[in-house]
């Protein structure tokens, strides 16, 4: 019984004391002030977690070339902007978010092919991570992945002739259009 007692009592206080916390304004949610890491350690064991149970196991066996390069276009003009790409800077806009977006060529390896999928169709609360599956079809986010599968492997110059090659390819229909 007094164990029972000790466990109520400490959950009131603990509950009452985050309570302070909230209502205070104590606690920093400034972009430039890292989580602690406490809060950084909770936040990630919870997405962990999250992902997996949610994500399932489906996903291709492989992807085309036509997959891949289709997935680096959607890359090129979504993803670049926070999560940078082989021989690339960082952004401004991704120097100003935290948590830090990861870097998905190492991600990549962390994550199945389903909870990359889940990630990228979904967005992750609190971390900036948009949902594309409220504007793009499933087939446009599993390209994505497809790329994305891609990117350890991916040396700054293939990633430039990949933008080059799209440039091209943009003009080419710019032109189609125009005459």
């Amino acid at each position: 019984m007094k164990f029972l007692a000790g466990f109520v009592t400490a959950f009131i206080v603990s509950a009452v004391g985050a309570f302070l916390v909230i209502v205070s304004g104590v606690y920093d949610v400034a972009a430039t002030a890292p989580h602690t890491p406490l809060g950084r350690a909770i936040f990630s064991w919870t997405m962990r977690n999250s992902v997996r149970v949610h994500a399932g196991n489906e996903s291709p066996e492989t992807w085309s070339e036509d997959q891949a390069r289709k997935g680096f276009k959607d890359y090129d003009a979504m993803c670049v902007i926070c999560h940078s790409a082989p021989g690339k800077e960082r952004s401004y806009i991704s120097k100003g978010l935290q948590p830090e977006p990861p870097n998905l060529a190492e991600a990549s390896e962390r994550w199945s092919s389903a909870e990359l999928f889940w990630i990228i169709k979904n967005g992750v609360k609190m971390t900036a991570m948009p949902a594309f599956g409220p504007t793009h079809q499933d087939e446009q986010i599993w390209n994505i992945v497809a790329f994305v599968r891609r990117l350890p492997r991916l040396s700054a110059e293939q990633f430039r002739a990949m933008e080059s090659e799209i440039r091209k390819s943009s003009e080419n229909e710019q032109d189609r259009h125009h005459q």
